[in-house]
């Protein structure tokens, strides 16, 4: 694989969320990438000559298969229960889109899939939403690309319009006690989510093949 500048088209889906604004950014001012086809479900109000903002009805993604070249999808979509209403329209999100929007980039040429997950994600988890977020990584790496990269963060840090009081208490705590010691959150260190989206999209521009899980240590 050889990467030069603007030879790569990059699918984006989640574009409107706290990371993805980062990733689509980002993606815009990369030098790897002449095109960023962004999948949302509002118009971005954004001007850009990379830019190729599709509105897309979620629920019949799979519509859109052959339709999209891309080289590496970029996976930054997701909710929580509260917004979403309930566990299953949680797990229609965070499970069935990604995986609908994966097939999608696969039939389209992709090689690479780069998702954003949850620290503690198992598909065996007791706890509804790591089990989700494990079980949408397992489905994930069953397409087989050519290379995966799941990303782990622990609680995002950046600037949210919506207010997350379990985010904010967790940002204290987390902070207070990485005062004491650095590294004794581990793999559940805040993640600010500029980093996040850089790592992501440098881990994009590797050679190495296969399945590649990044925890929230990696990310600081």
């Amino acid at each position: 694989m050889e990467i030069t500048k603007s030879n790569k088209t990059a699918l984006l889906v989640g574009a409107t969320g706290l990371v993805g604004e980062q990733l689509l950014s980002q993606l815009l001012h990369h030098e790897a990438y002449g095109k960023v086809v962004a999948l949302t479900r509002r118009k971005i109000h954004l001007d850009s000559d990379k830019l190729d903002n599709r509105i897309v009805d979620f629920d019949a993604l799979e519509k859109e298969a052959g339709k999209i070249k891309c080289n590496d999808i970029f996976i930054a979509l997701g909710t929580t229960i509260k917004k979403a209403g309930s566990q299953e329209a949680f797990r229609k999100v965070d499970h069935d889109y990604i995986l609908k929007a994966a097939l999608v980039a696969k039939a389209g040429g992709a090689n690479q899939c780069l998702l954003v997950s949850a620290a503690g994600a198992s598909a065996d988890s007791l706890i509804f939403y790591n089990r989700v977020k494990g079980q949408t990584e397992e489905a994930i790496e069953e397409i087989g690309f050519w290379a995966t990269h799941i990303f782990r963060p622990g609680v995002l840090v950046g600037d949210r319009e919506e207010f997350r009081l379990g985010e904010r208490i967790g940002i204290g705590v987390s902070n207070f006690l990485r005062g004491i010691s650095p590294g004794i959150l581990g793999d559940y260190n805040p993640t600010q989510v500029d980093v996040l989206a850089a790592k992501m999209i440098a881990a994009a521009q590797g050679v190495q093949p296969g399945v590649h899980v990044h925890g929230a240590r990696e990310l600081l």
